[in-house]
């Protein structure tokens, strides 16, 4: 837990909350919670009852499991959830703000930029958890005002059907070799295919979507349906998530990932509670649970990585052995936009 002054940290029950939820970014820096903070917000959140949460962090079976470890720790505070993708939940929440609908308390979109974008409309309750500093030290404190913070690790790489070689290296994609057995997700929906294209085009260029469109990809929408078609046998190799390929991997599926030479791509999902949250103890309760052990080995549990560095990953590989590329925020917010244009045209999807 962080040892940094608290003096003046905010009684959370009784309402003391809403007094939090009307700090501007401005108001930084924000006090990190204590243990005694979270027993008082735990009775208040009880009160509430409910924590609406949306969420793009990971596949349904992860929230599931995290949904329940939070109900185990925190009985009495109901969860209810949407699971969807960055691109779909970010809208949703435009449209309730433009037609001031007030019914989300913690949004969890896997795409940095729309925290800019919400962050500029002052809809976001600033807010330092009690364990940030049990995440990795780069990744604290992602947002210099904390309206944001991290929320869950993830990576794109290679996914493969382990009835074939695998490449090791982005541009083997576009080898002529793996004509009709690519599959891939669509930036317009996925924050992790958005985080990816962005990457590769700064790494390659556009030329190595071209490359790619000439092996007609099979494209979805989540980078999700990338595994489901390896796991069905429709496509050989594509840019995959780790942490569900790793999951039906377990589970028997003839499928595998490799951390490409060439780096794989860093996904940091940010997570935030919204200022007119309508359960606000209940949603910086659940925000702060997501520094826990309990989040972090729930996560492990259905693959994904662990957001805390004292809770080992599923499959043993530590992050600083791991080649990794990460987007700054700036460069998403001015990016995603660009490579969605692009990938319409050159995909026509």
């Amino acid at each position: 837990m962080s040892q940094s002054s608290r003096g003046n940290f905010l009684a959370l029950a009784g309402g003391a909350a809403a007094a939090l939820a009307t700090r501007t970014p401005a108001d930084a820096k924000v006090d990190a919670m204590r243990d005694a903070d979270v027993s008082k917000l735990y009775a208040a959140a009880k009160k509430e009852g409910t924590v609406v949460w949306w969420t793009a962090h990971y596949a349904q079976s992860a929230a599931d499991r995290v949904r329940d470890a939070f109900k185990a720790k925190y009985p009495g505070i109901e969860v209810v959830f949407i699971r969807q993708t960055a691109q779909v939940i970010f809208q949703r929440l435009n449209q309730d703000l433009k037609s001031n609908v007030k019914e989300l308390d913690v949004f969890a979109s896997t795409d940095e930029s729309h925290y800019v974008v919400l962050k500029s409309q002052n809809v976001l309750a600033p807010f330092v958890p009690a364990d940030i500093n049990k995440v990795p030290a780069s990744l604290r404190h992602l947002d210099p005002d904390e309206a944001y913070q991290i929320g869950a690790l993830g990576f794109v790489l290679i996914n493969y059907s382990t009835k074939v070689q695998p490449p090791h290296r982005w541009p083997q994609l576009g080898d002529p070799k793996w004509k009709n057995q690519v599959t891939l997700g669509h930036p317009a929906f996925s924050g992790y295919v958005g985080n990816w294209v962005v990457a590769m085009n700064d790494k390659y260029g556009w030329e190595y979507f071209k490359s790619i469109a000439a092996n007609n990809p099979k494209i979805g929408r989540s980078v999700n349906d990338t595994v489901t078609d390896i796991v069905a046998g429709e496509r050989m190799v594509g840019a995959g998530p780790d942490n569900y390929s790793l999951e039906r991997k377990a589970g028997g599926n003839p499928i595998d990932i490799v951390y490409p030479d060439d780096d794989a791509v860093l996904i940091t999902s940010p997570v935030a509670v919204l200022k007119d949250a309508p359960h606000p103890n209940a949603g910086r309760l659940f925000m702060n649970f997501m520094y826990s052990r309990e989040y972090s080995e729930a996560l492990v549990k259905s693959y994904n990585y662990p957001l805390r560095t004292d809770v080992p990953s599923a499959n043993g590989v530590k992050l600083d052995k791991i080649r990794w590329t990460r987007n700054k925020v700036e460069r998403l917010s001015s990016g995603i936009p660009e490579v969605i244009a692009k990938w319409r045209e050159t995909f026509n999807v």
